[in-house]
């Protein structure tokens, strides 16, 4: 694997749930919330000093790369991106006015590729 890449719009979606999961908390040692965090804030403070067509560009291109990823940390962002699919799936069931079908296929397709290359042997851990 040479690396995982995600929108900006993903990545801060990603932390963001894990951030509310763990309630403001540290995560376990080594967890892709430990890891990422100081990315994450870096990308938040950018995206706070936008303004707002900026911001949705810098969300919706912007990619953010992850160049190592232990077999622990890649089964997390499986759980976090599963989350983001239940999330997105009950929104639509519920009708509810945020619900949008295109952000559930985008998650559903992430998802996809994550599983498949969980399931590869084309990546390693470090």
């Amino acid at each position: 694997m040479d690396k995982l890449e995600f929108t900006v719009h993903e990545f801060m979606a990603i932390m963001g749930s894990l951030d509310e999961a763990l309630a403001g908390k540290k995560g376990p040692e080594g967890s892709i919330y430990n890891e990422w965090y100081p990315q994450w804030k870096t990308l938040d403070e950018r995206l706070e000093e936008l303004e707002p067509m900026p911001r949705a560009d810098m969300l919706f291109d912007g990619k953010v790369s992850i160049n190592a990823i232990t077999e622990p940390q890649l089964k997390e962002v499986v759980a976090a991106v599963e989350g983001q699919v239940a999330l997105h799936a009950q929104l639509i069931k519920d009708e509810d006015e945020d619900a949008d079908p295109e952000d559930l296929e985008i998650w559903q397709n992430k998802l996809k590729t994550l599983k498949e290359l969980q399931n590869s042997s084309d990546w390693y851990e470090t």
